[in-house]
């Protein structure tokens, strides 16, 4: 729950030093924003490299996680990639990590990603409201538009369209009609029994 950002990059057959060269375009967008964080390095993945590796020590899971395919009709067959060229970085705080990459899978050729951002918890108080969640997501969308000059952004889901009507204004309210959503449900799970709140541990 809560305002996410999705898209899908495809570069096609492009050779690896392409590829390279294009993160490499989008990492130095990337540096030029005021990110929380972001990887000082691209890192480049391969073969068993890709895999999750059950330590909680991996830096890259989460990078990893979205570069896995899934069968829809059977969640336990899982895809990884044979390569990942990326890196991840932190929009603002509380924001989700944001990775930025391109992967090849086993049976194809073709260069792709698939990923996404929840941005909306940038806009809690503790986090630093408003501007903090505007500055968030428009971050995400110049990277985005770096992307689409690049040639390789195939879509963006925005779920809370500023990506379509570009307007700070109704951005900032889409954020902060959801946490007003998110405060109520609060409230209520606040009265529930213990009993029934114990079901969600």
């Amino acid at each position: 729950m809560g305002l996410t950002i999705h898209y899908h990059f495809d570069a096609g057959s492009r050779p690896l030093t392409e590829i390279r060269h294009l993160i490499e375009e989008l990492h130095s967008t990337a540096a030029d924003l005021p990110f929380e964080f972001l990887d000082k390095e691209i890192v480049e993945l391969v073969g068993e490299e890709c895999h999750l590796t059950g330590s909680g020590e991996d830096k890259w899971s989460l990078l990893k996680i979205r570069a896995m395919k899934f069968d829809i009709s059977n969640l336990e067959r899982e895809e990884y990639p044979v390569h990942i060229i990326g890196f991840t970085s932190l929009p603002r705080r509380g924001a989700e990590e944001l990775d930025i990459f391109l992967c090849r899978y086993k049976d194809s050729n073709d260069w792709v990603a698939h990923a996404n951002c929840k941005t909306q918890y940038a806009q809690l108080p503790e986090h630093g409201g408003t501007p903090n969640f505007i500055l968030a997501h428009t971050m995400i969308v110049a990277l985005l538009d770096k992307a689409q000059s690049l040639g390789i952004l195939e879509e963006v889901v925005d779920e809370t369209d500023y990506w379509e009507n570009r307007n700070p204004r109704a951005l900032a309210k889409e954020g902060e009609d959801w946490n007003s959503i998110t405060r109520e449900i609060g409230e209520i799970l606040k009265g529930l029994p213990k009993q029934f709140l114990s079901g969600f541990n």
